[in-house]
Parts: C-alpha cells; structure tokens; sequence
C-alpha cells in the first residue's frame, strides 16, 4: 500500500488483522564497486532534480516535455556546486524511480515526474487477498453475480440510457454468449484499451480515445529468489543499486540498454548491473529466505518471456554476489525461482500500470471521463485518477466514483457510504 496517510484502504489492515511491515528503514546503496559510503550524495542531488523538476514545469507550464534521463543530464550539468563525480552520478541515482514509474528514465515524461520521497510504503503479510476475499463476500451467494474466466470481447453501449446495454464474451469453453444490463463499468487495464482487446459499439467518444492514447501503459517486474540460507544484510530493507555512467561516447543516450557497449568492449556479459534495480528483504518482513528484485521496462519484457530459471538466476547473479555480507563465502544454494509475467498476459494489458512517457496528457482521460460523467459507460481502475494514480486505493476510488456518477444518472441519492464503512 502506497500513501498511507491518504489511503482509505489502510482502515482494513487492523479491520481484517492483516499483518504488516513498513520499510522505513535505511536502505543500503551499491554500485558494481559494491556498497557506497556515507558520503556518496548522488542520491541527494538526483532527489534535488526531482525539485527542480517539478519547480520548472509549474513555472513554464507550456515548455517542451523532455525524457527525465536527458533533463538530468541538463541539470548536472548546469549545477555549478556538485562535484564532478556527483554530475556523473546524480542522473544514475534518478533512475531509481524506474522501479516506482515501471518505465526507463529514457522514456519517462519530465513534465510528469512522479517522484515520490516522502510517502511511506507498508507491505501486508500474505498480499492483498484478504482484502479482495472480503470485498467480494457479499457477492458470491449468487454465483451469477462473479463470472469467472469469461473474456469480454464486444460491448454494446449508450450514453444515456435509451437501450440496454449488453457485453458479449467466449467463457472457459470457448463458447459465445452475452449479458445485458443498464450501464457497463469498465475496469479492464490502460493496456487492454491500447492493444484494442475489446470492441466497443458505438465505437468510445473521441475525447475518451484521445485520452487513452495521451497516457502510455509501464511494466513493472518483479522477480523472486528463494535461498537456503539468507547470505545478505538482515537490518536492511532494501538494497538499491545503480548502474555505472555511461562512457563519454554514450552519454548522449544514458540508456541502460545502449551504454552496454562500453560495458562490452571491456569484455564483460551483459547483466544485471546494466540496470538500476530495488530489491526487498523478504527476509526481515516474513522471515523468508528471499529477495524480490524489482525491475522495469523495458528489462521486464526480457526477464518475463524468460523459460530457463538457470537463465534467469545467472543473469541476477552479480547482483546477489554483490549483496553478500561475507563476499569470501559463496552463493548459497538456489532453492527456487518465480518471476511476474504481466508482459505476457493479454488480461493484464501487457504490462503492469499506466505510466507518464514523453509527449503525454494523462489530465485528458480524466477530462474526458469527467465528461462523460453521466454516461451508462463508465471507466474504473487506477489510470482513470489523478490522486492514488497506478495504485490499488487509486483504482478503488475510481470504482467508487464510478458507482456515484451512475446512482446519478438512475436518479438514486447517494447517501455518502461507502464501502468500507459498511462492514
């Protein structure tokens, strides 16, 4: 859970005895040189950037969008009381927010910089199936209410309500059929609507399309290692580590993916310390002998289409070499291996949630939903607000309004409960 002073949901974690951790503590920062030392500010200047950023956009709202990795290069540069190896470092430290964004910095919208210091991250024991078990309990005495495994294709709709609306899907036979009902309320992923994965008849309002296509889909990957013995720090969090700058020839890209060049003329293999990385000690929220790297695009679309888990343990492998405590002893046995693999799931959109990418308006979609605020069509789901953006309590809001605008145009007063409140 993102945002826990704000986030309506955290009501349920004493509500449902959901145990939890929050990750405040200090984490450890590495490069391939290993850990950095207490002086290494880099982290700091990249956090002054991220100000600076902000600062810049509110007060020249019409400049031109920019990549953030080309903007931080920029302000390094132009920074006349940061040491030279901070100017080299400060646009590596930046790409730490590739692993919050689910994008590469190379991509990432500047004028859009989600870039978040001081919001508290909390992780629930277990994952959010409690909460999704209990939201759902009131609804599956009728086992028609939760259709499982049923893949809409088509859905037939009207603005105001003149004509039923009704969704055709093909369920886990492969057999057509179809649901009517008084309004839709569409919750599919920002990817589904990008792929074209369903059809819409008539076909969406120009403002919605426009929107939709204004806001670009991020893949946030997550990749899980199981150890027989835990051989990391168990009094950190979190382990942070940034690639090295590129050399002078790649410095106009900064790109993970292309400064490998200078990588590979040294006669190293590609891995991954080409890419900045978070990774979560399991170990010291459930006791678990694990590590959770995290990793973005586009670094997830390899890793998730990877079948091999040997492939994929050698990829990570310097990573973990670098995370030893004892870096004498070697690497403990490999128990087991599970990656995300939201790239490769057509239900998930391809990807993980909506992400700010150079040249997009993601106040157009929410324009155009509020527009269209009393139609029988109506979206939900974290791309379709601004405040909880790309998170569950966002797209739980979103539900909720969506529920609103329609009580609205069936002429029911909303009586301001909701569903939390309920139970």
């Amino acid at each position: 859970m993102h945002e826990t002073s704000q986030n309506i949901l955290v009501k349920l974690i004493p509500k449902l005895s959901i145990p939890y951790y929050y990750d405040d503590g200090v984490p450890l920062y590495f490069t391939r040189e290993g850990r950095t030392g207490s002086q290494f500010k880099a982290k700091k200047v990249a956090d002054e950037f991220a100000d600076y950023c902000e600062w810049f956009y509110e007060t020249n709202p019409e400049a031109e969008d920019r990549p953030v990795h080309e903007f931080a290069k920029e302000f390094v540069l132009q920074h006349q009381l940061i040491t030279e190896d901070e100017r080299d470092w400060a646009p590596q430290a930046v790409r730490e927010v590739e692993l919050w964004i689910g994008t590469s910095t190379d991509q990432a919208s500047s004028k859009h910089l989600s870039y978040f210091i001081t919001e508290r991250n909390l992780y629930m024991k277990g994952g959010y199936d409690r909460i999704v078990n209990w939201t759902a309990e009131s609804l599956r005495s009728d086992p028609s209410i939760i259709r499982l495994n049923h893949h809409v294709e088509d859905v037939e709709w009207n603005e105001d309500g003149t004509a039923p609306a009704r969704i055709r899907y093909k369920d886990a036979a492969g057999e057509i059929g179809f649901i009517g009902g008084d309004a839709v309320i569409m919750t599919s992923p920002l990817g589904v609507y990008h792929h074209n994965l369903i059809s819409f008849n008539p076909p969406l309002p120009s403002d919605i399309q426009e929107g939709m296509s204004k806001f670009s889909y991020g893949a946030l990957g997550k990749v899980f290692f199981e150890f027989a013995d835990v051989f990391w720090s168990k009094e950190n969090d979190q382990f942070v580590f940034y690639p090295s700058p590129p050399d002078e020839s790649d410095a106009s890209s900064g790109s993970s993916v292309q400064s490998t060049s200078s990588i590979f003329s040294i006669g190293e293999n590609d891995n991954i310390l080409n890419y900045a990385t978070v990774t979560i000690n399991l170990w010291i929220m459930t006791g678990s002998k694990e590590l959770c790297v995290q990793i973005a695009e586009p670094l997830t679309q390899r890793i998730e289409s990877m079948q091999d888990p040997k492939e994929i343990y050698l990829f990570f492998e310097p990573l973990f070499k670098l995370f030893r405590t004892e870096p004498y002893k070697a690497l403990p046995r490999l128990i087991n291996v599970e990656t995300t693999h939201w790239t490769q799931d057509p239900l998930a959109g391809y990807g993980s949630y909506s992400a700010d990418k150079v040249g997009d308006e993601p106040q157009l979609l929410v324009d155009a939903l509020e527009n269209h605020k009393a139609s029988r069509l109506q979206f939900a789901g974290e791309h379709c607000t601004v405040v909880g953006n790309g998170c569950v309590h966002g797209a739980y809001k979103s539900g909720e309004t969506a529920a609103i605008n329609l009580l609205e145009s069936f002429g029911i007063p909303y009586d301001g409960v909701d569903a939390l409140s309920l139970k």
